[in-house]
């Protein structure tokens, strides 16, 4: 069962990454300007983590484990994905991490 302590631990010791926070306050890990990982919160306080892909058809790749992903929306270049953190375990955290991290890092800032 996973925390935002634990993408914190990952998210630290990716190349470039910066702790910070959202416009509404909540916790971030950016590489260069763009956000790879965030926490949410549902209603009653679960941890909910925002993370990022360049997959496209992520949507239909995850549809199986809507028990753990449970929104996906895609964009022009890029697909955002929610997870409950407590629904993932170690080694599956740290595969999204790396790759949202290694999706934002490529994303163009101008």
């Amino acid at each position: 069962m996973a925390t935002w302590d634990d993408v914190a631990a990952i998210a630290a010791a990716l190349p470039g990454a910066v702790e910070g926070r959202a416009p509404d306050d909540a916790p971030t890990y950016t590489v260069g300007r763009h956000p790879f990982a965030r926490l949410r919160w549902a209603d009653d306080g679960r941890e909910i983590l925002q993370f990022w892909t360049m997959e496209p058809d992520a949507g239909e790749i995850l549809a199986g484990r809507r028990d753990v992903f449970f929104r996906v929306e895609r964009f022009k270049v890029k697909t955002t994905v929610l997870a409950w953190l407590d629904r993932l375990d170690e080694q599956e955290l740290a595969e999204i991490i790396t790759e949202s991290h290694r999706a934002r890092r490529g994303v163009r800032t101008g």
